[in-house]
């Protein structure tokens, strides 16, 4: 990560085939745990640059990189594969469909700078809906 960053962080993501993987009394379980972490597959650090979304995996996991030109939808909150986490009252997951090709997209669900308690997600959201106006 060398270019200049209008955002960094650390990054807890998932694809949404792979939460749709959890089954339904698990995504509950988790749901109503307020101290254990968010729903996840990966772990790594996030920037944001003026034309690209950033993941450098850690311990040997997975990097992305996304285009901002490839992103189809950002949306913050909740959703079926992705459920309410306590009350939902101090952070909410920031998702992400984008383009892999011209007729396929992906989604990504992100949890950033996460602490226990609240994240950087509604920061990251109102970056990239400014920069993708």
């Amino acid at each position: 990560m060398s270019e200049a960053f209008l955002l960094q962080g650390t990054v807890k993501w998932s694809y949404g085939n792979e939460l749709a993987e959890y089954t339904d009394s698990y995504k509950m379980m988790t749901s109503m745990t307020s101290f254990a972490p968010p729903l996840h597959r990966h772990n790594g650090n996030i920037a944001l640059t003026g034309s690209e979304l950033i993941i450098e995996g850690i311990d040997g996991d997975t990097d992305l990189s996304i285009s901002l030109k490839a992103m189809k939808q950002i949306y913050i909150g909740f959703d079926d594969l992705f459920p309410v986490k306590g009350l939902g009252t101090f952070w909410q997951p920031l998702r992400i469909e984008y383009y892999v090709s011209s007729s396929e997209t992906e989604v990504i669900y992100l949890i950033i700078d996460y602490n226990g308690i609240f994240t950087h997600d509604k920061d990251w959201y109102n970056t990239l809906t400014e920069l993708l106006q």
